[in-house]
């Protein structure tokens, strides 16, 4: 009866977690971030001795050693950075807060349980959704004009792009895209007319709040993400019909810029002119030709992590970019950059270990725990295409749902039913 409690207590306070990532920005996470980890290594000790303890079964086990290496690959770069200090403290927040949210999520997600987080990570994305549209009914955002400053928030008011509580689109959107499927999921997988209608109403404000982020990596992971479920459930009229919707909205959009001169700032993201230009000469195309010349010169360990921006102008070959956007917009650049091909290699391992372990579990998996499986590693797929595209672990929503995801996703193949 006891353990029961405790379990309980446990995942009441998972879920608070999954609401902080989704209703707390950015600048109040950092500010808290202490206090955080403080909540997350209680829980830690917790579980931990639920499992009496067994260091080798909670957090050694054959399932965590991929784990324990990209820890310790990235981390060969701190005695090589230019201020290990800087890149020992940014090696601490992110391996702490890996270790302790990856283990917990994957020791202590059950069947049962990993539904109940998923509805959370999806009635979260609804309520932000919801709040988005006050945010875009009323033109303003009372969190950033009254409680905080945010560098981006007259920017992105003015040209009408969702931020809601997560202060940037981007976040927002890769944030959404991961309870998309699930949403879907639970909406499809409900027979009661009251709660299908329920759930069919939270998977059209996630939907629809994705639109209107206007974030051009969003928009681009979802079509891959629906693209390879078509692909997966062998449903190929839908992928031409993915991509032939595509291609009739471009035209649209464009048509409307040449002849009917509509100048809103959806053509302006979304103009074929405008995203050629931006491929030549925009600042995530300059981020490459950044990492390569640092590669050149520092091709094994990287410049040390979090040194991107502090050494910008070292290797930016005479490209001059804004404070703002002195960072590699690609969790994958930042590897690159900051740890090197020893760094990357580590991160690589770890995530083809993982799809190892994906594909093996959806073959082995059966019944319901199939779709909720299937629903986990689509947003998790959305997720990894999405971070290609901006500098998703700077932002903690999107650094904190990798982990979890990774977590239940590990997890899962010691709670779903299997195959004999």
């Amino acid at each position: 009866m006891f353990k029961d409690i405790i379990f309980r207590l446990i995942i009441i306070f998972l879920l608070l977690f999954i609401a902080w990532i989704a209703f707390v920005p950015e600048p109040w996470q950092i500010k808290y971030g202490l206090q955080v980890k403080y909540v997350l290594f209680f829980l830690f000790l917790i579980s931990l001795a639920r499992y009496k303890f067994n260091l080798q079964k909670y957090c050694f086990s054959k399932d965590d050693y991929f784990f324990w290496l990209y820890l310790l690959l990235i981390s060969l770069n701190i005695w090589f950075a230019k201020e290990p200090t800087v890149a020992w403290n940014f090696y601490r927040d992110l391996s702490l807060n890996a270790i302790l949210i990856y283990f917990i999520f994957k020791n202590e997600i059950n069947e049962k349980n990993m539904r109940w987080v998923l509805y959370g990570l999806c009635l979260c994305a609804a309520a932000v959704s919801l709040f988005g549209y006050f945010e875009m009914l009323f033109k303003k955002n009372f969190i950033y004009e009254y409680l905080m400053d945010s560098f981006c928030y007259q920017r992105f008011i003015k040209q009408g792009r969702m931020m809601s509580t997560l202060m940037h689109p981007n976040i927002l959107g890769v944030y959404l895209l991961v309870c998309v499927p699930a949403a879907y999921y639970f909406y499809k997988k409900v027979d009661s007319v009251v709660i299908r209608a329920l759930n069919l109403s939270v998977f059209l404000l996630i939907l629809s709040a994705i639109f209107l982020t206007y974030s051009r990596g969003t928009y681009l992971a979802f079509l891959l993400m629906l693209s390879i479920l078509a692909i997966l459930k062998r449903k190929f009229r839908w992928l031409f019909f993915i991509w032939g919707m595509f291609i009739f909205f471009s035209f649209i959009i464009n048509l409307s810029a040449l002849f009917l001169k509509i100048n809103t700032h959806l053509v302006k993201r979304f103009g074929i002119f405008f995203l050629f230009n931006y491929l030549r000469f925009g600042n995530r195309a300059k981020q490459y030709f950044i990492t390569a010349n640092i590669l050149k010169i520092h091709p094994f360990v990287g410049i040390g992590l979090n040194h991107y921006r502090m050494l910008f102008n070292q290797y930016s070959g005479g490209i001059k970019l804004s404070y703002e956007l002195m960072v590699p917009e690609s969790v994958y650049l930042m590897h690159l950059a900051e740890t090197g091909l020893i760094g990357f290699t580590g991160m690589l391992l770890f995530l083809i270990n993982i799809f190892k372990k994906i594909v093996r579990l959806y073959k082995e998996i059966e019944g319901e725990s199939k779709g909720m499986f299937f629903v986990l590693i689509m947003g998790f797929i959305g997720l990894l295409i999405n971070m290609a595209s901006f500098d998703g672990f700077l932002w903690r929503t999107p650094f904190y749902l990798f982990w979890i995801l990774v977590g239940m996703i590990t997890g899962s193949s010691k709670i779903m039913p299997r195959r004999v």
